[in-house]
């Protein structure tokens, strides 16, 4: 009887939860064909939109992961009537002319050296001790509120600093947004995501550490602000630093924060996403600037920094799917780029597993230093 009260529960839950659509590509959906996962189909061609319920995300996430081995590669969007975006006189959709010049070696060179690796360990072992930083799950939950904690107690004596907790309507997890003013209207956006998953045990109650993915990207974006706000660096364009909610589950929060960009005209210079860099899984090179889904200059641009700061051995790749926060920016023809830690197909197979811990990294952040010292050049460079 009680087992059949708690049959009606999840019954019930999924019968009258919000309904919410799904984009995935082609491939992704005959794989959930093949596995007797049947969903309502709303659009069919080379990408298929699924009508489903909320409680349906975790069997869809899960089938996905299993098929990848990687982040699901789809996008949850909530079910609403299209709104007509205004958009700004000059501003032609969302995108404009971005200096990509190499000019402020004499300001960046100095502050690279600032990146201290034993700080970016400390931050990964911290972000990583949660059981779970699944969007649904307490945990979860905690670990944004105090990474909010963390980033306020970061920059507390600077007056032009702030640090929001961005509410998703849908789900409780919250997004973190920094932003430290400028002078214009224009931002320049560094995220990545801070929630994880295990796709071997999905759900609020699994055990998933996230350490590569992506306590390790939430390390490095902390230890760009950390490096920025000690030598007083004051922008001319608003920097904005995030750790975007529920990526996991179809990159819901930065989804949700990049429609609201979109709604408001909100002018973005650039954005860098940055999820898992603490692996380095291909041997001849040290990262990989992912090509599909995201803007060909601003990664040119990249690859000019990685050439002139830090010397190493890079390449292109693809995901060929959503795999992550910078495809919600490019969704919305914002100006994006995902950097990642080797390639697509060498990455590291313990994440969205319970080893992905940092016992397995033998105490080392170093790879991590890559991107913290990437991502801190790139904001430098662009702010101008």
């Amino acid at each position: 009887m009680k087992a059949f009260s708690i049959l009606l529960l999840l019954l019930s839950t999924s019968l009258y939860s919000k309904e919410v659509s799904v984009e995935l590509p082609l491939n992704s959906y005959k794989e959930l064909i093949s596995r007797g996962l049947k969903y309502k189909v709303q659009n069919f061609g080379k990408k298929v939109e699924l009508r489903l319920k909320e409680a349906e995300l975790n069997s869809l996430s899960a089938a996905l992961h299993a098929h990848t081995g990687r982040c699901g590669g789809f996008v949850t969007k909530s079910v609403e009537k299209n709104k007509k975006k205004k958009l700004l006189k000059g501003w032609d959709d969302n995108r404009y002319t971005v200096d990509y010049r190499v000019t402020k070696e004499t300001l960046v060179k100095p502050l690279l050296e600032n990146v201290q690796e034993s700080r970016l360990l400390s931050l990964m072992a911290w972000f990583s001790s949660y059981k779970t930083r699944y969007y649904s799950s307490p945990e979860g939950i905690k670990a944004m509120e105090d990474l909010a904690k963390n980033w306020s107690k970061l920059t507390e004596n600077r007056s032009d600093v702030k640090v929001e907790l961005i509410d998703h309507k849908e789900w409780k997890q919250k997004s973190v947004v920094l932003t430290i003013k400028g002078s214009t209207d224009e931002n320049i956006i560094v995220g990545g995501h801070g929630d994880s998953i295990n796709s071997d045990d999905e759900g609020p109650h699994s055990h998933s550490p996230g350490l590569d993915d992506n306590a390790s990207g939430i390390a490095v974006i902390t230890e760009i602000i950390r490096v920025l706000i000690e030598s007083n660096y004051k922008p001319h364009h608003n920097l904005q630093f995030m750790a975007f909610a529920a990526e996991e589950v179809g990159l819901r929060g930065s989804m949700d924060i990049s429609k609201r960009y979109d709604e408001k005209v909100k002018k973005i210079r650039g954005m860098l996403n940055i999820d898992g860099t603490n692996f380095k899984g291909s041997e001849d090179i040290n990262l990989s600037i992912i090509s599909d889904e995201t803007d060909k200059e601003q990664n040119q641009f990249l690859g000019t920094l990685v050439d002139k700061y830090l010397g190493v051995p890079w390449g292109y790749d693809k995901c060929n799917y959503a795999c992550s926060d910078h495809y919600s920016f490019s969704y919305r023809n914002f100006r994006s780029s995902f950097i990642y830690e080797s390639r697509v197909a060498e990455e590291n197979p313990r994440i969205h597993t319970a080893d992905d811990t940092l016992d397995v990294m033998n105490g080392s952040a170093a790879h991590s230093v890559i991107f913290a010292k990437l991502g801190l050049s790139y904001v430098l460079e662009l702010d101008k």
